[in-house]
C-alpha cells in the first residue's frame, strides 16, 4: 500500500530531533555545562539526585538570560552565539547550534532560572515535554540555574537503552574532569545525594602576553589543575611538551611509559578548550611514543591544541565530540613531533646489566617486546635430561628466574620421577611461547595459553564472587596508587567484589589507594597497574546491569588480565597444570568471550597430510 507524504507534527519531530542530540543523560549535563562556560561562568556546582536521568542540576555565576529572552532560549536554532553562517569560521563558543535547551526540554520536566547582572531580580520558566506550563519572578544571585528531572519520561523506548546509573555518574565525573583541565579557571562542584563527590576551587590563571595566546591559560596552570585532579606525586612526573606551528599551538602534559594504560581512558584532548575525540591526535600521540610502549598500551597524557577557528570544522556531529582539521598531516605532524622531543629526554633507571656489558641498555630496547624463541623439539630418545638442560617447555634458565605461569600451580613443582617409578607422562611442547602441544590418543591438541588460563581464573573467580572470600597475598610494601577521579569512584562501587576476590584496598583520599594485598594467584607484576587495566575495562561496559552481571564483568575482566599471556614461558610442570586444571571447568572448549581454547589434530587427518594410507 502507497502511503502520501506527511509533515509531521511539531510535537514528534522535536523528539526525534532531541534524540540526535540528547543520546543519553550524561549529553543533557554536556550541554547544560558548555552553555555555563560559554556565559563566562568562574563557578559552576553541578547537583544530582540518585542518578542523572532522575534528577540533577547545574548551577552558575554566569552572565545570565534576560527575563524576555528565557522562552526564546527554548526554541529550536535560537541561539546568542552566532548570527551567520561566517561567524562558524571565527567560533569563540562550545555551543553554537542553538539545539540543545530543547532538545533537552522536548523530553524532560526543565526550569530554568536566571537573573542577568543589571537585573533587579531573576525570573524562571518551567517546561514539560517541550511545553512551558510555569512562568514568573523567583529569588536568584546572577547567574543561571538549569534542573532537569525525569529524563526520557515521554519516550519509554529510550529508558530500556540507557546506561546504568553508576556508569553514568562515572561518566559525568570524567566529563567534569576533562573541563576542569580545559577551563582551570573556573571552580567546579559536584554533589550526589548531598554528599560532596567533588571541589575544585577556581585557579588564578597567570596565562600568557595577550599578544602571545590570548592571554589563555598556559602550562603552569594546567599543571596546577593536573595536581588537583590527580594529586601533587602524579602530576610532578608529567612531562612538559610545547610546539608551535602554521598559527597551532600545542602544549601537553605527558605521562611516563610507566603510566601507559590498557584503553585510551588516559588520554584527554582539548581542541580550542573544548574536549573531543580524535583518532588522528591519538595516533599521532601513540607515534611521539615510539616503542617507548609495547602493543597494547595506551599514554596517558592529556593534550591542549589550540587551532585557528577558520582551519576547524566543529559542526561535523550533533554532540560536537568529533572535529574535522582543514590540514591533518600538519596537525599530526605538530603533535607527534612536540611530544617525541619531550620524550627523547627519558633517561632509563638504572639497571644491572649481566655479562659485563659495556654500555647500558636503551630504555627503548628494555620495554619493547621480544619476539619467543623457537622452542627446542627435541626428536631424540625419552631419556631424561642432564640436570642443568632446559626441558622443551621450560623457561629462561637461571636461579631465582620466576616463570609467568607460577600461579597456575597448585603446589610445588613436583620432582623429576625417579628411575623406574612407571611410565612417563607424554611430553608437551610449547610452541612459540603461546601454544601447548599435548599428544592424546589419536592425535595431538593445541592449547592457547592465555585463553585456557583464563577460563580456569574466571571460573575461579565466580566461584569466590558467589561464594568464600578468596585469599590474599599480604604485600611487604604497600602500594600507593593514584588513579582518575572516575577510577577512585569505581573502586568505592566495586569494593565488595574486589575485596571477595582478595583484594585488600584503602582508599587513602580521592583519587589515590592504598593496596595491601592482592588476590593469591595473581603473578603479574605492578599490582597498580594491573588494577588500574581491571578498573578501565570495567568502566568500558557501561550497559544498565545488575549485581549479578556486575560481578560477570568483574569476573570476566579480572580473568582476562590475571592470566598469563602469549610470550610467557612455561615449564613442563606447569603446562601440565594448566591443561588438567582446563580441562576440570565446566566449559573447557571456550574462554569467558566464547574464544577457542583448544583444537584437536586427529591423527587420521595428518597421515592424509602426509600422504600415508
Amino acid at each position: 500500500m502507497t502511503r502520501s507524504i506527511r509533515r509531521l507534527a511539531p510535537e514528534t519531530a522535536s523528539r526525534i530531533a532531541a534524540g540526535e542530540v540528547i543520546e543519553r543523560p550524561l549529553s543533557a549535563l554536556k550541554e547544560i555545562l558548555e552553555n555555563a562556560l560559554d556565559a563566562g561562568a568562574r563557578s559552576i556546582a553541578v547537583q544530582v539526585e540518585r542518578s542523572l536521568d532522575h534528577a540533577f542540576q547545574v548551577a552558575d555565576d554566569g552572565t545570565g538570560i534576560a527575563a524576555g529572552d528565557l522562552e526564546l532560549a527554548l526554541e529550536r536554532h535560537a541561539t546568542s552565539k552566532i548570527a551567520t553562517l561566517e561567524d562558524l569560521d571565527r567560533l569563540g563558543s562550545l555551543g553554537f547550534r542553538g539545539e540543545a535547551l530543547p532538545s533537552i526540554a522536548a523530553v524532560s520536566r526543565l526550569r530554568i532560572t536566571s537573573r542577568r547582572r543589571e537585573a533587579d531580580g531573576a525570573s524562571f520558566v518551567l517546561v514539560e515535554g517541550g511545553r512551558a506550563v510555569e512562568r514568573g519572578a523567583s529569588a536568584r544571585a546572577p547567574g543561571t540555574t538549569v534542573e532537569v528531572a525525569d529524563l526520557f519520561f515521554n519516550t519509554p523506548a529510550r529508558r530500556k537503552f540507557l546506561h546504568s546509573p553508576a556508569g553514568e555518574l562515572r561518566a559525568a565525573l570524567r566529563l567534569l574532569e576533562c573541563y576542569a583541565l580545559a577551563y582551570p579557571e573556573v571552580g567546579f562542584r559536584m554533589t550526589v545525594d548531598g554528599r560532596e563527590r567533588l571541589s575544585w576551587p577556581a585557579l588564578p590563571v597567570s596565562g600568557l602576553a595577550p599578544e602571545d595566546h590570548g592571554g589563555a591559560p598556559g602550562l603552569h596552570d594546567y599543571r596546577e589543575r593536573a595536581s588537583a585532579l590527580w594529586g601533587a606525586r602524579h602530576a610532578a612526573q608529567l612531562l612538559d611538551a610545547l610546539g608551535e606551528r602554521d598559527g597551532m599551538r600545542i602544549e601537553a602534559l605527558l605521562g611516563l611509559p610507566e603510566h601507559a594504560r590498557a584503553t585510551r581512558e588516559g588520554q584527554v584532548f582539548i581542541v580550542n578548550r573544548r574536549w573531543i575525540q580524535s583518532p588522528p591526535l591519538s595516533q599521532a600521540l601513540r607515534r611521539a611514543y615510539g616503542n617507548l610502549l609495547p602493543g597494547g598500551r595506551f599514554p596517558a597524557s592529556t593534550l591542549w591544541l589550540t587551532v585557528p577557528p577558520a582551519r576547524l570544522d566543529v559542526n561535523v556531529h550533533p554532540t560536537k565530540r568529533e572535529v574535522r582539521f582543514a590540514d591533518e598531516s600538519a596537525v599530526f605532524t605538530l603533535v607527534a613531533g612536540a611530544c617525541a622531543k619531550s620524550l627523547a629526554h627519558i633517561h632509563p633507571p638504572l639497571t644491572v646489566v649481566r655479562g659485563g656489558a659495556a654500555t647500558e641498555p636503551r630504555w627503548a630496547d628494555r620495554v619493547q617486546e621480544r619476539a619467543g624463541e623457537q622452542p627446542y623439539l627435541r626428536l631424540g630418545s625419552l631419556r631424561p635430561e642432564p640436570p642443568g638442560l632446559a626441558s622443551p617447555g621450560g623457561g629462561p634458565a637461571g636461579p631465582g628466574v620466576s616463570s609467568p605461569g607460577a600461579g597456575i600451580l597448585a603446589g610445588d613443582r613436583s620432582e623429576p620421577e625417579a628411575a623406574g617409578a612407571g611410565p612417563r607422562e607424554p611430553e608437551l611442547w610449547q610452541l612459540h611461547r603461546t601454544y601447548i602441544l599435548a599428544p592424546v590418543r589419536g592425535g595431538l591438541v593445541i592449547v592457547d595459553q592465555h585463553a585456557a588460563h583464563e577460563r580456569i581464573l574466571y571460573e575461579d573467580a565466580r566461584a569466590r564472587l558467589e561464594g568464600a572470600r578468596g585469599s590474599a597475598q599480604q604485600l611487604l610494601f604497600p602500594a600507593v596508587i593514584d588513579l582518575s577521579r572516575s577510577q577512585f569512584d569505581l573502586v568505592l562501587e566495586l569494593g565488595q567484589w574486589l575485596n571477595q576476590l582478595g583484594w585488600d584496598l584503602a582508599p587513602l583520599g580521592p583519587p589515590s589507594v592504598v593496596i595491601h594485598g592482592v588476590p593469591s594467584d595473581l603473578t603479574r607484576e605492578n599490582p597498580g597497574r594491573f588494577l588500574q587495566d581491571l578498573l578501565d575495562e570495567v568502566s568500558e561496559s557501561t550497559a544498565r546491569e545488575s549485581d549479578t552481571d556486575v560481578a560477570e564483568i568483574v569476573a570476566r575482566s579480572y580473568a582476562c588480565h590475571a592470566a598469563i599471556k602469549a610470550g610467557d614461558p612455561l615449564s613442563q610442570p606447569e603446562m601440565r597444570a594448566l591443561i588438567d586444571r582446563l580441562f576440570a571447568t565446566s566449559r573447557p572448549h571456550g574462554d569467558p568471550h566464547g574464544r577457542v581454547t583448544y583444537v584437536r589434530l586427529d591423527l587420521d587427518e595428518l597421515n592424509k597430510r602426509f600422504g600415508r594410507t
